[in-house]
């Protein structure tokens, strides 16, 4: 054991990964080593107690997790209602907000960071690591099944294994429970959907929203007209050769430069898609956009909710 100990030790120090055979944790002599999404192995010597978060689907994780006491800081968007599951009692017992920079982040003096790719350039990270902070690297998931891996990969480096895995039973059940209530709705009677940002309609195939569409039973329209992959959209007449219908609007005005209602009444007031079934027979929808840009176990919400947007009177 002492050999394997120093072992590990020196490989760490080295920055050689260590590799595993199993997904579990490692453990060995109260501390344990565990592997992110990006392929890098750590040693915790125990479970954090100062936990930065710098993403809003890794904040909603850790409030179900751990207990509060053991976040130091959530991401920018904990107090923004429009994207994130977070609510107000939750935020205001975090107090301190992540900022993505290092030298920001070596002043909290965290003992785990939990970062997307996306949230911390690739010096930031390696500059955390060499000061001796742990930065858990966990990869945004796009499809269920991907929540739920990622469930339990947080668990797993924040020491909470068994309380991940009750997370996902409960998403499992809720999940059996939405499909026993869809079972009228076979392939043949599922509703085609278009989802929208400002810019147009969303949802490639490689996309965690195609997937909820998918458990919904809900034909993603974008798909039929060839989005899948990047930033691609459908002009109107794609849009109309569709004839989606229901269209879903977003919510969140992110930058405050875009209004809601304005958006929607362009949609609904555009003669080009005045015979388009989802605005002739008004079901041009707005689903808060935290549904949308789900990413955590929030996802089996997510899907009751476009479930019941596209079939109220299953519910």
């Amino acid at each position: 054991m002492c050999l394997f100990s120093i072992s590990v030790l020196c490989l760490l120090l080295s920055g050689c990964p260590i590799r595993q055979a199993s997904d579990k944790p490692l453990n060995y002599q109260g501390g344990y080593v565990v592997t992110d999404d990006s392929g890098y192995t750590m040693l915790l010597a125990d479970k954090p107690k100062r936990i930065v978060s710098l993403a809003y689907s890794s904040d909603e994780m850790l409030v179900e997790l751990v207990t509060m006491e053991r976040i130091l800081a959530f991401s920018r968007w904990a107090d923004d209602p429009g994207i994130t599951f977070i609510d107000a009692e939750q935020a205001a017992k975090v107090t301190q907000r992540a900022v993505p920079y290092a030298e920001a982040l070596i002043a909290l003096k965290p003992d785990l960071i939990i970062a997307a790719a996306s949230n911390l350039r690739p010096e930031a990270v390696q500059t955390l690591r060499e000061v001796g902070i742990p930065v858990y690297i966990s990869k945004s998931p796009k499809t269920v099944a991907e929540v739920k891996q990622k469930v339990r990969n947080i668990a797993q480096v924040v020491g909470e294994e068994t309380k991940g895995q009750i997370i996902i039973d409960q998403m499992e059940e809720r999940l059996r429970q939405l499909e026993e209530k869809l079972a009228p709705v076979t392939p043949d009677k599922n509703k085609c959907c278009m989802a929208f940002d400002f810019i147009g309609v969303i949802g490639s195939k490689n996309n965690l929203l195609a997937d909820i569409f998918r458990y919904a039973h809900l034909r993603n329209g974008a798909l039929q007209e060839g989005i899948d992959q990047g930033e691609n959209r459908l002009s109107k007449e794609q849009i109309i050769a569709v004839n989606p219908d229901i269209f879903m609007l977003p919510t969140w005005n992110y930058d405050r430069r875009s209004d809601v209602d304005t958006y929607r009444q362009q949609i609904i007031t555009d003669p080009a898609l005045e015979n388009v079934a989802a605005v002739r027979n008004n079901q041009v929808k707005l689903v808060s956009d935290r549904y949308r840009y789900v990413a955590s176990q929030h996802v089996v919400e997510s899907i009751e909710v476009f479930a019941k947007t596209a079939y109220p009177e299953l519910f």
